[in-house]
């Protein structure tokens, strides 16, 4: 079997991100291996972030520049991806945590992170709000799946504990 060294887990800073990221931890901790957290910013939030300086910059008209400040939205994602990794990772110290920000398309971007940093295994969380809602579509999900060189580890959400085998019991009889 492989040995696992490096593991990569893409955030979006959302709960369901941030329990993948509390699982990859552990995974991580258990293996004795390196985590890379990814969290990739959209070309529209560079847009989106240029209206909002022009707001709080007091300009009546929003920005439409051809000179974006990527590198001020990526200083400001990094910043972020550091706080949400402090806020949920508890052990910071006995783990070594890489922490990347990259602009562009995710899928891309998680592709090239893999190929280029030797990743062992991508351990992406799935949302609450629906089963593999990445399959709606195109197959966004299964796509970049099937392109990645390692293996993937699909957490699902948390969700309420499984009751009691008695409780099942009484609740089944009862109807």
């Amino acid at each position: 079997m492989h040995e696992v060294q490096k593991i990569l887990v893409p955030v979006n800073f959302s709960e369901d991100s941030a329990n993948g990221l509390e699982y990859a931890v552990s995974l991580a901790e258990e293996t004795h291996a390196g985590l890379v957290v990814l969290h990739v910013a959209q070309k529209s939030e560079a847009e989106t972030f240029l209206d909002l300086l022009a707001i709080m910059e007091g300009s009546p008209v929003l920005n439409r520049a051809p000179a974006i400040p990527i590198d001020r939205l990526l200083r400001e994602k990094a910043l972020d991806l550091y706080r949400f990794i402090e806020r949920v990772v508890k052990n910071r110290d006995r783990q070594k945590i890489s922490r990347r920000v990259a602009l562009g398309d995710q899928e891309e971007k998680i592709l090239e992170i893999v190929n280029g940093e030797s990743i062992d295994l991508v351990v992406l969380p799935v949302r609450k709000q629906s089963i593999f809602p990445h399959l709606m579509g195109r197959g966004k999900l299964l796509r970049m799946i099937s392109r990645l060189p390692c293996p993937v580890l699909l957490k699902p959400p948390y969700f309420e504990p499984w009751p009691q085998s008695g409780i099942i019991r009484r609740w089944a009889f009862a109807r």
